[in-house]
């Protein structure tokens, strides 16, 4: 159980990290989408509904996104072939590292897996359309349901570390956690569109400076001691070497 729980707790810190320091890549994606939703509101729906209905219908798209890539790999890792649960492992520690060095300013990745989701989107486009733009807050949170969906290369780099959650409860958790993960560097955007103040992008990936080498540090050691893990549990030769061991031990009990 305390391993079970370890793990979960990096992968949720991953995924929330990846999407807090992500913020301009979720206001060059996503600030436009704030800007149409709150410039069409409507009078009589205020800006905060309005931000609270699509929000919370984003964060319930990404962790369904979750619960079902959770279900997958447990499906997977249930099937008891070593072979099958080592490739898991090393999936979900490579996924890891490629997280760590985005930090890094290693991100462009990213952007080249967007496409692999368009076939997804273009079932949903037309029934996102029908709540565009919302009226209300039921319908802001349905056009949040269908924002989840967009094509995002960050999205995509989270959803491994939910298909090697363990199941469909921790698998929507982690997502869950990427998705607070974007709520600041949004929220800041519908601050500014709305005229509030003025919580530019600039400002706040200043303030997050000093986070991302720290978060990718930690978010790398991490993947370090999954590699270490899966090639113990493949058996592979040397994997019983002190060194490695004790990067096994790290995240892996």
């Amino acid at each position: 159980m305390d391993f079970q729980l370890t793990a979960l707790a990096t992968r949720a810190f991953a995924a929330f990290s990846l999407a807090l320091v992500g913020g301009l890549h979720c206001a060059g994606m996503c600030g436009g989408i704030v800007g149409a939703l709150q410039l069409n509101r409507p009078r009589e729906v205020s800006a905060a509904r309005l931000a609270c209905g699509y929000h919370s219908g984003r964060l319930i798209s990404y962790s369904l996104a979750g619960v079902l890539a959770g279900t997958l790999g447990a499906a997977l890792y249930a099937a008891d072939v070593v072979p099958v649960q080592a490739a898991l492992m090393l999936a979900g520690s490579a996924m890891l590292l490629a997280i760590g060095a985005s930090m890094f300013g290693r991100g462009a990745w990213m952007k080249r897996i967007e496409p692999a989701g368009a076939w997804l989107w273009r079932l949903i486009a037309p029934l996102a359309r029908r709540v565009y733009p919302p009226r209300t807050g039921l319908q802001a949170a349905a056009a949040g349901l269908a924002w989840g969906w967009i094509p995002c290369g960050m999205v995509y780099a989270a959803l491994p570390l939910a298909l090697v959650a363990g199941g469909p409860l921790r698998g929507g958790l982690v997502m869950l956690a990427f998705g607070l993960g974007t709520l600041p560097n949004m929220l800041a955007v519908d601050v500014a569109v709305h005229g509030i103040g003025r919580a530019g992008q600039g400002g706040a990936a200043r303030s997050l400076a000093w986070v991302r080498p720290l978060a990718g540090a930690a978010i790398i050691v991490f993947g370090i001691s999954g590699l270490a893990h899966a090639a113990r549990v493949a058996g592979v030769a040397g994997s019983e070497h002190p060194a490695i061991a004790m990067f096994a031990r790290i995240c892996h009990h």
